[in-house]
């Protein structure tokens, strides 16, 4: 007679149907900030970023001047001198000394994020391009001028925002060209490193395989500077071609065919299709 009562009464009871459930209830990453805020929306208490995979909540800063807005000297990304307004640094640590903030490393680099900020009129949100690295503990989202004007206007501070990652494709001025393969300054028939501009994303990865089949592998992640990929020795030397294969953060791919020598000229630049 209890089994039955229970059986009904699960049954019967709409909201309680998901009380007798068994699967977990998915819970909120952390709480957002409110839509509005009346006071003080640039002057929050430092905090903490609280990350997941592909989204956050922290402080929104600003290290560009809303005046007189720049476009991006390259950062830590290491680009070099471009023309994108809408860039950000992201965090390199959550406690101090961690580096488990959104930097990892430099593999962060040109991922594309949408930031949220309260306003006494509600929400205002700008897209950026991950191009830099901040140095504050409390750092989430640090942006540049052009996007920290969107956002905070005449009153420039700390703001309570959230983030998630999005694709690159189709925003305003978060690129200043086509996607490209560029060879670091300074590469030579014996040593190159090569980065991606303008991806709809990171670049998670770059494959190569020759055109006869011969040779394959990928690119291993370039410890003599960030945001960059070393290219073999005996493919700067080879002057067959190779298909590049490059797996975005955005789960997309693009490829490119290209001899293995031109990987070896400083400064060069290949369209990516």
């Amino acid at each position: 007679m209890h089994t039955l009562y229970n059986i009904f009464f699960c049954t019967c009871i709409l909201c309680l149907v998901i009380a007798c459930s068994t699967s977990p209830r998915e819970q909120p990453l952390a709480k957002s900030p409110d839509s509005v805020c009346t006071v003080l929306c640039d002057a929050v208490e430092p905090a903490i970023p609280v990350l997941t995979d592909s989204t956050g909540v922290g402080n929104i800063t600003t290290y560009g001047s809303v005046q007189d807005p720049q476009p991006s000297a390259g950062g830590a990304c290491n680009y070099g001198k471009t023309q994108v307004y809408n860039f950000a640094a992201a965090s390199v640590s959550l406690a101090p000394g961690d580096l488990k903030g959104l930097w990892n490393g430099g593999h962060i680099c040109g991922q594309c994020v949408q930031v949220r900020v309260p306003s006494p009129l509600g929400f205002r949100s700008v897209v950026v391009r991950l191009m830099d690295k901040c140095p504050d503990a409390y750092c989430g989202i640090d942006l540049g001028g052009a996007p920290a004007r969107t956002l905070m206007g005449d009153a420039p501070g700390r703001y309570s925002g959230e983030w998630k990652y999005v694709s690159c494709a189709n925003q305003d001025s978060v690129s200043d060209g086509a996607p490209s393969l560029v060879v670091k300054e300074g590469s030579n028939a014996w040593w190159a490193l090569i980065q991606v501009h303008n991806g709809p994303g990171a670049t998670d990865s770059i494959r190569y395989e020759s055109l006869d089949g011969k040779h394959s592998g990928t690119f291993p992640w370039a410890t003599e500077a960030e945001n960059f990929f070393k290219v073999p020795n005996n493919i700067l030397a080879d002057t067959a071609e190779y298909i590049l294969r490059i797996s975005y953060s955005d789960k997309t791919q693009a490829s490119v065919v290209v001899k293995g020598s031109v990987l070896s000229v400083e400064n060069s630049s290949i369209e990516i299709p």
